[in-house]
């Protein structure tokens, strides 16, 4: 009766082994990750052409450049040139030699000491004015939409509009500030007429130059600035203000500290200004009355039509040579500031 009334247990039964089937739809997946990988290789086929051509090809192509000279109506390697003087080295590098020997030019001199000037402009003017404007527009102030205008304007338009909006500004005949002071009855006499150009007493015009590269610089780094301070988390203003802190010490405390990083690679930007300020003074002065940089320098004895490109590209990698570890040493130092916190 036990035996009657106990629960059948039944032995499990054994499952037939399964055959290995392909799983459905593998083969359209493997199919879409190809079409995913074509993709990625063909919208990074034209930037990286474009980065093999325009600067790796450019850069190389510049390099032989200093290896050659113009004879003959043409570009000869120093080796098979009249400047081949049987000793290697000075066969080899006779365009630097060259270039050496104008360094005593005063004009060289001159477009030297005005090149640096930019730089100075670019990391001890331009960037502690957009800082201070960065943290107005960051905290919110009264305006602050009109000014993000104001400063990005600059830095949307093309140079070649902006230069000449600003020269048409002081233009003596139907310029904005003429039209003022001579509604205002002051006689300005021949003071806007001379101001891109100099004048005959020998008074320089860079510094109309000086004025624009900081007006049209500042929107720039304001631009990185301020999204640099955006992403300083809430939590630590606000505990700032709890403490309080007051904006003055918020400022050099808290934001300069933390936006280091960004403030680095803007006085590494304005260091290359020495190199990059080559269209505005073409645009503004052409070069007149001390206003020549290297890179205008370099500019228009490329496009002198004499086929003698072995000297602007001498003077280029020259340079680049001389400032690459000065500005590798000056981001070095500059990082030892202040520690990089991620946030």
């Amino acid at each position: 009766m036990t035996e009657a009334l106990a629960p059948v247990i039944e032995a499990p039964k054994k499952e037939k082994p399964r055959s290995i089937k392909r799983q459905k739809g593998s083969g359209s997946k493997a199919a879409s990750h190809w079409r995913v990988y074509l993709f990625i290789i063909l919208m990074l086929l034209y930037p990286v052409a474009q980065f093999c051509i325009m600067w790796f090809g450019v850069n190389i192509n510049s390099i032989l450049l200093t290896f050659k000279v113009y004879e003959r109506f043409q570009l000869v390697w120093v080796f098979d040139s009249a400047a081949n003087n049987g000793n290697f080295f000075e066969t080899l590098f006779y365009n630097y030699g060259e270039l050496f020997k104008t360094f005593g030019q005063t004009d060289i001199q001159d477009m030297f000491a005005s090149s640096v000037v930019y730089f100075g402009l670019a990391c001890f003017v331009t960037l502690p004015i957009a800082l201070v404007f960065s943290y107005f527009v960051f905290k919110k102030i009264r305006g602050a939409a009109f000014f993000k205008v104001i400063f990005f304007l600059p830095s949307i338009l093309p140079l070649f509009i902006l230069c000449q909006a600003y020269s048409l500004s002081f233009n003596a005949e139907g310029g904005i500030l003429p039209g003022i002071f001579q509604g205002l009855g002051i006689d300005t006499g021949n003071f806007f007429a001379s101001l891109f150009i100099g004048n005959r007493f020998g008074q320089s015009s860079s510094w109309m130059v000086w004025i624009f590269c900081i007006w049209s610089g500042i929107g720039y780094d304001v631009i990185l600035l301020t999204a640099a301070m955006s992403r300083i988390p809430r939590d630590i203003l606000e505990s700032v203000k709890m403490d309080g802190v007051g904006s003055f010490k918020e400022f050099f405390r808290i934001i300069i500290p933390l936006v280091w990083p960004t403030i680095t690679t803007l006085f590494v930007f304005g260091m290359m200004a020495i190199f990059s300020t080559t269209f505005q003074p073409l645009f503004l002065t052409p070069g007149n009355k001390g206003t020549e940089t290297i890179g205008l320098h370099i500019y228009n004895q490329s496009q002198s039509g004499s086929g003698a490109l072995q000297t602007p590209a001498t003077l280029g990698l020259f340079c680049s040579i001389v400032v690459a570890p000065i500005i590798m040493g000056v981001r070095s130092l500059m990082n030892r500031c202040y520690k990089n916190v991620g946030f």
